[in-house]
């Protein structure tokens, strides 16, 4: 793909890199040279973005003249390099990389930068087309204010920016930290400065750990020793329990010789590696960055088995920082087959309540009890239910009541040092939105003043908006056209005085996926967003959905985990993302359904080997390495679709009547791989399915 400037002489080429070309080579050197303002970037980084179609280069007569790198988190577009060659500047070369990137992603709802002001860039970026919408503080060793930016592509604006507000949490051991801090020259150490680079340092907190404190209490030089602790002091320190800590060193020493050969200590600094792990899995924290070779590569498959926790390098966390967000955010392969239990609270349940008190809001203990007293008095009007989790500890707290087509949740809380708070904030929401589906209820509302930031976090993902000191999402149990959506909407918004955007026909993908999304399970039919019909066996419908073809009822509240992942060939069927899906459910040598089942949002779809696929996408689900070695090629690349919000049809579709609505549509089925529908099919498919409802 290129684009030439017109009547520019020479003329100026835009395209996107190939992977296997040598130009990838001249923007790593580029971006090397510049990296004193651009912040360091691994090679790795790089070739990522050449993979995922997100590196654009600039030539002239055949020599690199600049780049673009950018990726694609949510629906926005976010800038993370623009640079041009000096010896090519004033060309207009900044302008033609940036217009491209407007051109190649017009769906989505614009592009978004971070820039440090005193660059003084301010003029260029105005220049641009871009805004400035917000200065926060830089989170490196000098603080320096960031810029943020914003060039918008002018979508219905209400819910084309659903990108998460979370931060990676990672524990840094010393060597990272060193890189940091250090004002000794240490060799490699901007690979680890890569992480302060504007457009992702406040996406990444770095936290400390007793041992690294330790450590840093060592340092011979009293000065130096006293700057390094005051700089320490500026990232949030952790607490675990010693002794818990101590337990889960003892069995990496014991497993690592006994399972993964490794005779442990072989020196001192083996110890440290260990505890670093132990307390932060102890700390609840599943990150631990490193450049410490031993530590990554030997201990690191330990620690996993051991402990829950990923050892990283820094450039991993570069290259991945969105998909670690979402990872950390949710770990949706804990509640498949979950022993968690959904249920009303019993009478006097006061002091185990406590583990839902909000101290960082300054909640006081008296008070929040006083609620709960006053909610359980009022069981005819409150409905008071926790989620327990297998060893039966309290891990959510909701209360809910109906009044005038509304349902208003006053208390919404998840245990804060349980490990999967920010999963079972996100899970709740869902259940929450499907209650109020079940029920013909058409809002929303979280009252709640004192909701943790797990769930302020979540709900601004789901679209969740402020109104009058609340968070409302509407939903939106229709499949029609955008008129339709709006008209039902606004009726829904009227209820509380909540003003709704007017969807205009033909909507981008970008923006549809994402009002589709806020307005669950609103699904948009004459939008642009397409519809693909993916095959699964039904082993894998079984395990991924609990889907069973007979007739015993299922309970999916807990149990279907709201993101999944699924393999293939990494052979291009043509999909595009994002997506929406219908799961046909085919036959293998143990069952045959031949049923469409269900219906999700595609996210995403990565091709990668079957071994990295595995490691990045663990947390979602039921594959095991070996079924992805079996989707892979003969060169071990597989595809990954990650999908969300999987909706069971009440009513699965039988192949027979699939074959018939395809006809009558004018449509050839192909269900021997991934196949795009027309709307009009997959609306007829999704309705029957739902027929039930």
């Amino acid at each position: 793909m290129e684009n030439s400037s017109g009547g520019a002489v020479p003329p100026i080429r835009v395209q996107l890199v190939d992977p296997s070309h040598e130009l990838l080579d001249a923007v790593i050197q580029l971006g090397d040279r510049n990296r004193a303002t651009l912040g360091f970037l691994a090679g790795a980084a790089f070739e990522q973005a050449a993979h995922s179609r997100t590196l654009l280069a600039a030539t002239i007569r055949g020599k690199l003249a600049g780049y673009a790198l950018f990726a694609l988190p949510a629906q926005r577009i976010r800038l993370a390099h623009l640079c041009v060659d000096d010896r090519f500047k004033h060309r207009g070369i900044a302008r033609l990389l940036v217009d491209k990137i407007s051109e190649l992603h017009q769906d989505r709802s614009g592009i978004g930068l971070k820039c440090r002001r005193d660059y003084g860039l301010e003029p260029m970026w105005t220049a641009l087309g871009f805004e400035q919408t917000n200065e926060v503080d830089g989170r490196g060793a000098d603080r320096h204010p960031l810029v943020v930016w914003w060039r918008d592509h002018h979508h219905p604006n209400l819910f084309t920016d659903l990108e998460s507000t979370a931060q990676f949490r990672v524990a840094m051991d010393l060597n990272v930290f060193a890189d940091l801090y250090s004002r000794d020259p240490r060799s490699g150490r901007e690979e680890t400065q890569g992480l302060t680079a504007s457009w992702i340092e406040d996406m990444v907190d770095l936290l400390v750990l007793p041992t690294l404190v330790e450590e840093i209490g060592k340092l011979k030089d009293p000065a130096e020793r006293r700057r390094q602790l005051a700089l320490a002091s500026n990232h949030d320190r952790l607490h675990p329990d010693r002794a818990a800590a101590d337990v889960l060193v003892r069995e990496m020493l014991t497993r690592g010789k006994t399972e993964f050969g490794l005779d442990l200590p072989r020196e001192p600094n083996d110890l440290l590696d260990l505890r670093y792990v132990a307390e932060a899995s102890v700390s609840g924290v599943g990150y631990v960055v490193s450049r410490d070779n031993f530590l990554t590569s030997s201990i690191g498959p330990l620690a996993e088995a051991v402990c829950n926790v990923r050892v990283l390098r820094p450039s991993e966390i570069v290259v991945h920082v969105d998909e670690l967000i979402r990872a950390q955010a949710y770990q949706g392969r804990d509640l498949l087959g979950t022993s968690f239990s959904d249920g009303a609270v019993p009478a006097g349940q006061e002091e185990r309540l406590a583990v839902f008190l909000d101290q960082p809001s300054g909640e006081r203990k008296s008070s929040f009890h006083a609620r709960l007293r006053d909610l359980a008095s009022k069981p005819a009007t409150w409905d008071r239910r926790w989620i327990l989790d297998g060893d039966g500890r309290p891990a959510a707290l909701y209360c809910m009541r109906q009044q005038d087509g509304q349902m208003e949740v006053s208390l919404l809380r998840t245990a804060v040092s349980h490990p999967l708070a920010g999963t079972l904030a996100r899970q709740l929401l869902y259940l929450l939105k499907g209650m109020c589906r079940d029920q013909g209820i058409s809002v929303l509302r979280l009252s709640d003043p004192n909701l943790s930031k797990d769930i302020r976090t979540a709900a601004a993902e789901d679209g969740f908006q402020s109104h009058q000191d609340t968070l409302v999402a509407l939903v939106v149990d229709a499949c029609a056209d955008a008129s339709s959506i709006t008209d039902l909407a606004a009726q829904a918004g009227a209820l509380v005085g909540f003003d709704t955007p007017e969807l205009p026909a033909s909507m981008p993908a970008a923006a549809a996926y994402a009002v589709e999304r806020a307005w669950w399970p609103a699904k948009i039919t004459d939008a642009e967003l397409p519809s693909f019909l993916v095959p699964i066996w039904p082993l894998f419908a079984s395990d991924l959905f609990e889907f069973s073809p007979s007739l015993l009822p299922r309970n999916d509240r807990l149990g279907i985990s709201r993101q999944h992942v699924y393999y293939r060939a990494a052979r291009s069927a043509g999909e595009r993302v994002p997506a929406r899906i219908l799961w046909y459910a085919s036959s293998d040598k143990n069952r045959t359904v031949q049923q469409v089942i269900a219906c999700s949002r595609l996210d995403d779809t990565v091709v990668d080997q079957g071994r990295a696929l595995h490691a990045r996408f663990q947390h979602l689900g039921v594959w095991e390495r070996r079924h992805i070695d079996k989707a892979a090629n003969t060169e071990g690349l597989a595809r990954a679709l990650l999908f969300s919000d999987t909706e069971i049809f009440p009513r699965p579709i039988s192949l027979s009547r699939l074959r018939t609505l395809a006809d009558e549509h004018r449509h050839s089925l192909r269900l021997q791989s991934v196949s795009k529908i027309p709307p009009q099919l997959f609306s007829a498919l999704y309705r029957e399915g739902h027929i039930a409802r």
